[in-house]
């Protein structure tokens, strides 16, 4: 009986935790978009965070994130795998690739940024709030 006590009080602070590290989580990510600290996110902040993403992502700079850019920068390959092993294309690649090329280019990018800008803002006041943003966010 105390055994089952204590896993239920265990698996109780696991599950409070893992709601906290997410809320810290999102926190995180709406205070590094909002770089006026304003505690809103514009549509200008939106793109600017969108664009230094894709910078980071264009690993050999040309101005497109191919899909092994994408599986790289996000660690879609286990470390185990055999290099450039195959990995299923997530439907966000696929939606921010809007002409089926296999690569996103900023455009793209921008687009899939303000779509999802423009669902977060649920007043349509142009702003993401605290209370409208949510992860994977922008």
């Amino acid at each position: 009986m105390i055994k089952l006590i204590c896993a239920v009080i265990v698996g109780a602070v696991i599950a409070l935790l893992s709601t906290n590290m997410s809320e810290a989580s999102d926190e995180s990510q709406f205070l590094g978009i909002d770089r006026d600290g304003n505690q809103l996110i514009s549509q200008e902040e939106a793109i600017n965070y969108r664009r230094n993403l894709f910078k980071e992502y264009d690993l050999n700079q040309d101005n497109t994130v191919n899909f092994e850019e994408y599986v790289q920068a996000n660690r879609l390959r286990p470390s185990t795998a055999v290099e450039n092993s195959d990995v299923p294309v997530p439907d966000e690649y696929r939606e921010m690739d809007l002409d089926g090329d296999t690569n996103i280019s900023m455009d793209e990018s921008d687009q899939m940024g303000m779509s999802r800008f423009n669902t977060l803002d649920e007043d349509g006041d142009g702003q993401v709030s605290k209370d409208e943003f949510q992860s994977p966010g922008l």
